[in-house]
C-alpha cells in the first residue's frame, strides 16, 4: 500500500510542476530499519528520521528491495542526492547498486517520518 501511494502520486504529473528538488545532503544509518536523512533546502536543511521496516520488509516489495531486509546491507547506506546502497563488495556504484529518488524519500518522510529539524523553523536557544 505504501508503494502504491507513492507510485500514484509519482504519477500525477500536477505534483511535478514547479518542483526542483534539491536532493539529499546526507544519510546516516540510526539503528534497526531507521535512518536520518539531511535535504537540502534554501540556507538551511530539513532533518527526518524514517523507519523503513513498513517499506522494506512489511510491505515486502520484493526485487531489488529484498537484499535491504539484511540489516547488514541496510546499514551500508549513503546519501549523495538520492538515498544509495553501493555494492558492498566493491564500494562501487554498479549494477549491485541500489538507489531511490530524492522525491521519493522525501515524500515517505513528510507522511511517515519523525522531523528532528525543519527548515527555517525558529531555534531555541537554552536559557543560561
Amino acid at each position: 500500500m505504501l508503494w502504491q501511494e507513492w507510485q500514484d502520486y509519482a504519477d500525477d504529473e500536477s505534483n511535478w510542476i514547479g518542483c526542483n528538488e534539491k536532493g539529499l545532503l546526507k544519510a546516516e544509518y540510526v539503528r534497526d530499519y531507521i535512518l536520518r536523512l539531511w535535504f537540502e533546502e534554501e540556507l538551511d536543511v530539513t532533518i527526518y528520521e524514517l523507519d523503513f521496516y513498513p517499506l522494506f520488509v512489511a510491505e515486502n516489495p520484493g526485487g531489488v528491495f529484498e537484499v535491504l531486509k539484511n540489516q547488514d546491507r541496510f546499514r551500508l547506506v549513503d546519501g549523495d542526492y538520492s538515498l544509495v546502497w553501493l555494492n558492498p563488495e566493491t564500494g562501487a556504484y554498479d549494477e549491485t547498486a541500489i538507489d531511490i529518488a530524492p522525491e521519493c524519500i522525501r515524500f515517505f518522510c513528510e507522511r511517515y517520518g519523525k522531523v528532528l529539524h525543519k527548515k527555517n523553523a525558529p531555534q531555541v536557544l537554552p536559557i543560561s
